[in-house]
């Protein structure tokens, strides 16, 4: 509703008004309020309008007893001609009169001090009625706006009363506040006409309930008019619209209390009291046909309801026509087939007997039928057919024998409503589908899990609409190879939802999940024998059978064969104390052997033995779940014998069996074999004057040999010629006690000695024996370790000789450095001790191990390509991407030096002015090609690395390839700043001979070349 404000103004001698603002009013709109301290501009106003009851009387609000009337303020604008006003809200109520509330505020009111309310009916251009405001409202909110007289006191509220007939017709309203010098309000007066409105005409209704029992039609709903004000009397009236719209009959009915609908209608009078109720008795044999009826709610100013009425007809309603019904329970308890549900059709009108009656279609014989004596409420029934007569009695619960049923059979249950006793005739039957004789049997075992050592758990689903008659579910285990049940229990229901959108025609497939757990005290499960689960559905419910006795039905599952078995060691260590075992073992035959041993041989001959504490491994429970007592197969223990006692080969018996004390009738599961004694000569460097020899050697025996020896014997008589104490022995050797731990002390087998050469030793091959002794001098008990053959300045001398002469001609700083694998002597000799030489491209072998390190040597193809093209053809652009992109930079190469101990090799501004020597190359090379394993590089990346430097391009093999026709090679070449002066460099690998680096500067490529394959040729010459 906006507001309207008329401001006076003089024409002349005459005062006049002028429309500032219109009040526009809404048809049955919100409620609300304005305030005049907003704005200088009101804000609409939104009308309500309830309608009132016809000829309501209007009732004014009046001041209490003893109060005074306010005094008006004096101190106002005198100049201010305006005539100001809203309204605030209009409303209908039940009694037929409108409630304003607003204010008017103008000068022109000072003394005119009467103020009347009136309704003028616009469309009969009559005044309605009028009320005086005796009492006004307090307004400060309008004082605010409108500093005119009395504006404080400019409120005004009351009930004018409208007359049904206007409110019947729907007129034109229109609220004047009026204030006069007359005391009746007619003359000498100003007004101010607020916006008409007009009156609610709609006719609306509604059918919240139609529902049949009994007989008896039952409606309730509603039915709102404001054009039923002057008409009292509302009849419901039911036409037969299959029967020509014939009136079945009329009901008079009174009104309702309806709240809701009184906030939804605020503009129709009484809607608050619109609601109705009534129960109307049908014939039979309309409910019977399942006409079509038409509900009329009429208000009439007729008794009769004939005349001067106002109707709403519903939408047609059809009685149902259905015949609906549902089978919801089948089993069987205690002989008796059970069964639940319900019939509901207004077919059974006249047909008072209710009958249930089964039919095995197999041999097209009634097997049994019961009448239904008690009807079974059933309000989900009246909600879903609220048009079926008696549909919330529908239900039924009976119960017939079963000794003349077979349930193999093809059985049918018919619900009959029939008119004579006995049911067999004049009957309206539903036919529900067969409760057996077509059902789906499938299955599936999910899980078979022997693994707690103490039951055998299932699950799995067994889908089969037989279950709802053979209501109880067994599960049998049966040794298939023994042909013999083994044990029993009852499963436990399981919700598959799963199931049931895998079988969706299966009633019972949601339900078809089952677990359960077969005790296994005192049973015996026989490894190596077959076994299968069993699902069987009976009718019998014996606690201490197997549901043999009743009828039923099973299913077969795949049978489980017990003949798994496993086991391994995580852990094996010697200490003083023993040898410490820590793993899992498991094995079919477990369920017959309870007990668990380890069992310790040396040479196939038993040591010791410990009983076994078996963990917890729910590792292990997941891989062997149909293994007996897998979740408890671990074990950490020491089985307590003398290190010493295992010299030889050492094995574990992992053992189940069925004596106390580890013998009788056992399973056995072996371990790997053990070293009881092993070692290596890592470096073996060899010179004119001194020897250094490093190592490792770890053995059992050495637990009561604490003195360390190295003794060397010529390797072609056998003869001692010298031995010497190692005084740095016990070294920490983190990697032999990983690749040893069965090996007592293995992580600190290290060792490591350099001296000088005695005389007797030079210009012999010798054999080197690492030994532990219990003797001071070495002899006594031992255990000794020996090396291949070693050339002590045999070889040496000899290649020393020819490599210098070679090296004083060429006049140029050079460095060689050969590796024997039989023994891993170094021999090397430089001009230029101490010196460092640029590597070139025979960098790019460190360069390409790095990135097989890094990558664990899972290259891609673009990484192999550029591999290929660094080591086969030197491809310098190649090997900048690959320390670019993969490396870090130029400065990452350093890294595999630190890793291998390359002291003496560093990378700085770029990679081909890398540093080095050759010893230094001796120790890449050897990670490559001699160790039997490297810590650094996995076998791949080390074959990887062979195959191309076995298959450079022959424009690029010459070099230490020199004198030999099997080769693994990479050449390096490059100058700095005088052409005449290259760094040229040759490294690589002559199998089953040596490992070689020659590393030159100063001189022209083609002198240096030639001088690298002289000491190459004279080498192999030597060594043969």
């Amino acid at each position: 509703m906006t507001k309207e404000h008329k401001k006076l103004y003089k024409k002349g001698k005459l005062w006049l008004t002028a429309t500032i603002l219109a009040l526009a009013w809404g048809i049955a709109a919100g409620c609300g309020t304005a305030a005049a301290d907003t704005n200088n501009n009101q804000p609409a106003v939104t009308a309500t309008v309830n309608q009132p009851a016809a000829g309501a009387a209007s009732n004014l609000s009046t001041p209490a007893n003893n109060q005074t009337a306010p005094t008006p303020s004096t101190n106002y604008d005198h100049q201010d001609q305006g005539n100001y006003a809203s309204l605030d809200s209009v409303k209908l109520n039940n009694l037929g009169e409108v409630e304003v509330s607003g204010w008017h505020a103008t000068n022109a009111s000072v003394d005119r001090p009467n103020h009347w309310l009136i309704a003028y009916d616009q469309t009969t251009h009559t005044e309605l009625n009028r009320v005086q405001v005796k009492t006004p409202d307090d307004r400060p909110d309008v004082t605010k706006v409108y500093n005119v007289y009395n504006a404080d006191q400019s409120g005004f509220h009351g009930q004018i009363e409208l007359g049904a007939d206007p409110i019947a017709r729907g007129d034109t309203i229109s609220i004047i506040s009026r204030y006069s010098r007359d005391a009746a309000g007619n003359q000498d007066y100003v007004d101010y006409w607020f916006s008409p409105f007009a009156l609610d005409h709609r006719n609306v209704a509604w059918l919240d309930r139609v529902a049949l029992a009994d007989g008896q039609l039952t409606l309730a709903g509603w039915h709102a008019s404001n054009q039923a004000a002057n008409k009292p009397t509302h009849y419901i009236i039911i036409l037969d619209s299959s029967d020509h719209n014939r009136e079945i009959k009329r009901v008079q009915v009174d009104p309702c209390k309806r709240p809701d609908l009184a906030r939804v209608y605020p503009g129709i009078m009484k809607a608050g009291q619109s609601g109705f109720q009534a129960q109307i008795a049908l014939p039979n044999d309309v409910i019977a046909r399942g006409d079509t009826l038409t509900i009329i709610s009429r208000y009439s100013s007729s008794a009769d309801g004939n005349s001067d009425y106002v109707d709403y007809w519903f939408n047609p309603v059809a009685l149902g026509q259905q015949n609906a019904a549902s089978l919801d329970g089948v089993c069987v308890a205690k002989g008796q087939l059970q069964l639940t549900g319900w019939h509901a059709t207004n077919s059974q009108v006249g047909r008072p007997n209710h009958w249930l009656i089964v039919l095995d279609r197999t041999s097209g014989q009634e097997i049994g039928r019961v009448k239904v004596a008690t009807a079974v409420a059933r309000p989900d029934v009246a909600k879903v057919y609220p048009l079926v007569n008696n549909a919330g009695q529908a239900g039924f619960a009976v119960q017939l024998s079963t000794a003349k049923m077979n349930f193999s059979h093809q059985l049918q249950v018919i619900s009959r409503y029939s008119a004579s006793a006995d049911g067999n005739s004049d009957y309206i039957d539903y036919w529900f589908n067969p409760i057996s004789g077509n059902e789906t049997n499938q299955g599936y075992l999910d899980s078979f899990d022997l693994s707690d050592g103490h039951s055998l758990r299932v699950a799995g689903w067994h889908a089969n609409d037989i279950s709802r008659l053979e209501s109880n579910h067994y599960l049998i285990l049966f040794d298939n190879t023994a042909r013999r049940q083994v044990a029993v229990t009852m499963a436990k229901t399981a919700n598959r939802p799963d199931i049931a959108r895998l079988l969706p025609n299966l009633a019972t497939s949601g339900q078809a999940g089952f677990n359960g757990a077969f005790d296994l005290t005192g049973v015996q499960l026989p490894a190596g024998h077959s076994y299968s689960v069993v699902s069987r559905y009976s009718t019998s419910a014996d606690p201490n059978g197997n549901g043999g006795d009743g009828q039923y039905t099973d299913y077969w599952f795949a049978p489980v064969t017990l003949d798994r078995q496993g086991s391994w060691l995580d852990n094996i260590r010697m200490s003083k104390d023993g040898l410490h075992v820590a793993g899992w073992m498991v094995a079919a035959g477990h369920s017959s052997r309870p007990y668990a041993y380890a069992i310790v041989m040396n040479n196939g001959k038993e040591v010791a033995r410990q009983r076994l504490t078996l963990q917890a491994r729910p590792d292990i429970q997941k891989l062997y779940r149909t293994t007996f007592g897998s979740l408890y197969s671990g074990f950490d223990d020491v089985v307590s014998l003398d290190p010493a006692a295992v010299n030889g080969n050492l094995q574990v018996i992992l053992r189940f069996t069925d004596d106390n004390g580890g013998n009788g009738n056992a399973v056995d599961q072996w371990s790997s074999n053990y070293s009881a004694n092993a070692g290596n000569f890592d470096t073996i460097t060899v010179n004119s004057n001194g020897m250094y020899v490093s190592g490792w050697h770890a053995a059992n025996a050495s637990v009561n040999q604490k003195y360390q020896y190295l003794i060397f014997v010529d390797a072609q008589s056998g003869k001692e010629l010298y031995r010497i104490s190692v005084p740095d022995a016990s070294r920490a050797r983190a990697d032999v006690g990983r690749a040893f731990p069965a090996i007592y002390n293995s992580d600190h087998s290290g060792f490591q000695i350099g001296f000088t050469i005695p005389d007797q030793m030079q210009h012999h091959v010798v054999q080197i024996i690492h030994r532990y002794s219990n003797d001071a001098g070495g002899n006594g008990q031992c255990t000794d370790y020996w090396s291949g053959p070693l050339d002590v300045n045999s070889y040496a001398q000899r290649l020393i000789a020819a490599w210098s002469q070679i090296i004083n001609n060429f006049g140029a700083p050079v460095d060689i450095a050969i590796q024997m694998p039989a023994t891993g002597q170094v021999i090397s000799w430089t001009n230029a001790p101490n010196h460092q030489f640029i590597t070139a491209s025979s960098v790019k072998v460190s360069i390409l191990s790095l990135l097989l390190h890094n990558t664990g040597g899972n290259l891609n193809g673009y990484q192999q390509d550029l591999a290929q093209r660094m080591i086969r053809y030197s491809d310098n652009n190649a090997t900048s991407t690959i320390t670019a992109s993969y490396l870090g930079g130029n400065a990452g190469v350093n890294n595999i030096f630190h890793a291998l101990g390359m002291n003496s090799s560093y990378t700085g501004e770029h990679w081909g002015w890398t540093l080095t020597t050759a010893s230094d190359q001796l120790k890449l090379l050897n990670e490559i090609f001699l160790k039997p394993h490297s810590d650094y590089l996995n076998d791949g990346s080390r074959n990887y690395i062979k195959y191309l430097m076995n298959t450079v391009s022959p424009a690029q093999n010459w070099g230490i390839s020199a004198g030999s026709g099997n080769f693994y090679i990479k050449d390096g070449w490059n100058y700095i700043d005088n052409p005449y002066a290259w760094n040229v460099s040759s490294i690589g690998y002559i199998p089953d001979k040596y490992t070689i680096a020659i590393y030159t500067e100063g001189r022209p490529l083609a002198n240096a070349r030639t001088v690298i394959e002289q000491l190459a040729r004279v080498t192999r010459s030597i060594v043969g």
